[in-house]
């Protein structure tokens, strides 16, 4: 009877410590809303349209939470609001990054649309949180979608991006 309880105790010790270092190893990453450079404030809804399709996207892609954990944005939001840090300061784009800092998040996707041509010119960056400094081989630039297929933007990130984080 002692030693069913003795390897019953190693066998769940076993278990936590696996668990425990499995969700620790995890990558966080964290999906800004996209900056609108045009500069039109009815184009900043899709700011935030962007940015939450592309949470979604890459939620999906897994889904079990294996290779990554996305920080939500309410999170953020809410660091940022305790640090008195807001959106619309020009200062912000500087400012976000002790947020991101706080919420231990290793690296963030930023993104970036301009109306050229009459058409969307879409821009999608991985940078590492610690440096500051894009991941230059995992990037979806030079996107040009007609304002009614931007969506379509979202796969062609995914396929670009996705593979820095999941390697096959």
């Amino acid at each position: 009877m002692k030693a069913f309880f003795s390897k019953s105790l190693l066998i769940i010790t076993l278990i936590i410590i696996f668990e425990t270092s499995t969700a620790l190893s995890q990558i966080r990453i964290a999906v800004l809303p996209f900056q609108n450079k045009d500069g039109k404030l009815s184009l900043n809804v899709l700011s935030y349209k962007l940015g939450d399709s592309l949470t979604t996207a890459f939620k999906i892609e897994d889904a079990a939470e294996k290779y990554f954990r996305i920080v939500p944005m309410d999170s953020i939001e809410a660091v940022l609001a305790q640090m008195n840090l807001d959106p619309t300061n020009p200062q912000y784009q500087s400012d976000v990054w002790k947020a991101i800092v706080q919420l231990n998040i290793k690296y963030v996707i930023l993104g970036n649309f301009n109306i050229e041509a009459d058409k969307f010119l879409i821009n999608a960056y991985i940078y590492d949180a610690k440096t500051k400094l894009a991941v230059p081989e995992f990037q979806a630039r030079d996107i040009f979608l007609k304002e009614e297929s931007i969506m379509e933007c979202i796969p062609e990130i995914i396929n670009n991006t996705l593979p820095f984080f999941i390697k096959k």
